[in-house]
């Protein structure tokens, strides 16, 4: 019995006879029969063609869905960074303003403590030189609390002193550099002799002096010409 439909190694089975009531089609041989509707596989390949072109479709939809997907994080994390870059710029930016705040709130607090000490050493004395170590000694036991000028113990510590404390506390502490707690030094007995002129320094000379050299001068009864 012969088949409709044979593929090629069905096909080579057939003796020459045979072969003959074949048509070689697009899927192996068909039976030549008259009568007998070849079978129509059009609609077939389109419904292939549809399902092939409907999986490009989405294929192509998923890519470029993919492709926002990853555009979208980039996006988040260029928007992180730059976050990120602006933060730490703002950071920064914020340190920087509050040191210079700090730096500033540091020398209003140093000349206004500077000022007051130099306002009572110039009470003390009319001496240029004796009114600058006053006001450095002065300025040591001085602090701004609130605004305020509070007086330090000789270890820093705020104590209820009051400014005329603190005067009194300078003048027996230091009387050699209080205007008439003492006779000068070196003027109270023979005033010319070469001992009083070695006390003699120039002004200039004077301020090269660290600050304890100076009162040692100062103390010893020492003379600025």
């Amino acid at each position: 019995m012969l088949k409709y439909t044979l593929n090629a190694e069905e096909y080579d089975t057939l003796d020459d006879s045979q072969r003959s009531f074949y048509s070689q089609g697009d899927e192996g041989f068909v039976l030549n029969v008259e009568g007998v509707p070849q079978e129509d596989v059009s609609g077939l390949k389109r419904k292939v063609d549809e399902l092939l072109n409907e999986k490009k479709s989405a294929q192509q939809r998923a890519k470029e869905v993919e492709e926002l997907a990853r555009l979208e994080a980039e996006e988040k994390l260029k928007a992180k960074n730059e976050f990120e870059q602006l933060y730490n710029s703002s950071e920064e930016e914020r340190k920087k303003v509050s040191q210079e705040l700090e730096s500033l709130r540091n020398r209003i607090t140093e000349q206004h403590i500077t000022s007051e000490a130099a306002s009572l050493a110039g009470q003390l004395t009319k001496d240029t030189a004796r009114a600058k170590l006053l006001t450095e000694q002065i300025s040591s036991r001085l602090s701004l609390v609130d605004g305020e000028v509070r007086v330090l113990d000789n270890n820093g510590n705020l104590t209820v002193s009051s400014m005329q404390d603190l005067t009194a506390s300078i003048k027996e502490q230091y009387p050699f550099l209080v205007d008439g707690s003492q006779a000068a030094g070196g003027g109270a007995t023979g005033g010319n002799s070469g001992a009083g002129d070695s006390k003699q320094v120039s002004r200039d000379d004077f301020e090269s002096m660290d600050a304890s050299n100076r009162m040692k001068f100062i103390k010893s009864g020492g003379k600025i010409i």
